[in-house]
């Protein structure tokens, strides 16, 4: 398997997947890829992108290069392929499901979590401005729930400017929930909601302190994981 080369620091367990690849597995797994993940045609449907549509690889090449001339007919089944069906089966047997994006307007970090007991599956997907090598690919990870906090406060270092840290999960019986965070100047704050009548506001903004993408998804996970997911 080939891992990720190391733009940054966090990204190095990666494992580094044209979205070709996964588009190309049986219905029965692609079906259970995060959808916000799988790319869209112009009819904004799910599909089989053109080899044009996966961008450059990452540097270094990496398993990204070849992938696009092959029809999948003429290729076997290989390590990585195997590897790749074997991770999507296991991203519906979860008890919750965390979907964590960091934007800055032109910078994007989307991560989606399928969490399982003390551990799960991460699909992360990193676009806009500084991530250009990374256009086309997705980079996957099984994850411990114990390690989702600092790997979250990692990624975010890769946004450099100031940006919206938004997390949000579903669990069993339609549990759900969203969460905010704000960093400005290198500071993290906390909006403060309100709801009034059918109106939802942000009012004000609370300065959340240097361990605030931590504590955050820590708190989240604890609900999320106590709840459990939905089918």
């Amino acid at each position: 398997m080939t891992v990720a080369p190391e733009p940054a620091e966090g990204i190095e367990k990666w494992i580094v997947v044209d979205i070709e690849r996964i588009l190309r597995l049986p219905e029965r797994l692609r079906r259970l890829w995060p959808r916000e993940l799988l790319p869209h045609t112009g009819d904004g449907s799910t599909g089989p992108a053109s080899a044009k549509d996966t961008g450059p690889g990452p540097a270094g090449g990496g398993i990204a290069g070849d992938l696009a001339a092959d029809e999948p007919s003429q290729r076997e089944l290989d390590v990585l392929t195997a590897w790749v069906a074997g991770f999507a089966a296991e991203l519906n047997r979860v008890h919750a499901r965390v979907t964590v994006v960091v934007s800055s307007g032109t910078e994007t970090v989307h991560l989606a979590l399928c969490l399982g007991g003390d551990s799960g599956q991460a699909v992360l997907a990193l676009q806009g401005e500084g991530f250009e090598t990374f256009s086309g690919h997705q980079l996957l990870r099984r994850i411990d729930s114990g390690r989702i906090g600092p790997v979250v406060e990692r990624l975010a270092g890769l946004i450099e400017h100031d940006c919206v840290l938004t997390l949000s999960w579903a669990g069993r019986e339609a549990a759900t929930g969203l969460e905010f965070l704000h960093r400005r100047d290198g500071r993290w704050y906390r909006p403060v909601i309100e709801r009034r009548g059918g109106a939802v506001t942000v009012e004000t903004e609370t300065a959340a302190g240097e361990p605030a993408v931590r504590m955050l998804v820590a708190a989240v996970l604890t609900r999320a994981l106590k709840t459990g997911s939905r089918r």
